[in-house]
């Protein structure tokens, strides 16, 4: 599997923060990235990031008077962009049309015993992604690791000529790395997926 770049750069945040790193600076930059962006991809089950990926999913069957259509397959990665190929147990499709993260399958023979007891499998060639990674998606995996850089100990709070700051490590002291806040989780929230679990077969 092909390794996803991180949601951000090193000139990102080296604009927001108005400084030049050193090399060895741009080095620790870019684990950080590397680090936030997978948190944000772990929260949200997405890629994200613009990719044409081949996956094989179970067909459903579909409501033949609310779908008009034999089966369905939901495609995890959001936004589906293009859908390139179609392949039904090893055929070659073009009896389909797209409906958002729907693939509806207008016609397939189910089969007799025992292929009847298979859900056929449906093998989808898709774009998805976004291009460019939306602004605030950007800023948060800037902002969490900035909040890293400011706060290396990970110290909790501390006070500073009198004022109290606190940060988002836990009181047990646990060092977990990059975080994101509620805040971001929520913003984060509309970018979710269903992930890539496997569809399974309604019985009629």
């Amino acid at each position: 599997m092909a390794v996803l770049p991180s949601l951000a750069t090193v000139a990102d945040l080296a604009t927001r923060l108005n400084r030049t790193f050193t090399p060895q600076q741009e080095a620790q930059v870019q684990a950080l990235l590397d680090d936030a962006s997978s948190t944000v991809r772990a929260f949200t089950r997405q890629d994200l990031t613009r990719a044409t990926t081949t996956d094989t999913f179970t067909m459903r069957r579909a409501d033949p008077v609310l779908h008009q259509c034999a089966g369905i397959v939901t495609l995890p990665q959001r936004p589906v962009v293009d859908i390139d190929t179609v392949t039904i147990d090893g055929s070659t499709s073009s009896d389909w049309w797209q409906d958002g993260q729907d693939l509806l399958l207008r016609s397939w023979s189910w089969g007799q015993p025992p292929a009847v007891h298979r859900a056929p499998q449906v093998t989808v060639t898709y774009t998805h992604g976004w291009d460019p990674i939306p602004r605030e998606i950007t800023a948060i995996v800037l902002q969490a690791v900035n909040r890293v850089l400011v706060n290396p100990s990970q110290v909790r709070s501390e006070t500073v000529g009198g004022e109290s700051v606190t940060y988002l490590i836990p009181t047990t002291g646990e060092a977990l790395g990059v975080l994101l806040s509620r805040t971001e989780e929520k913003v984060l929230k509309k970018y979710r997926g269903p992930g890539a679990a496997s569809l399974q077969v309604r019985s009629r």
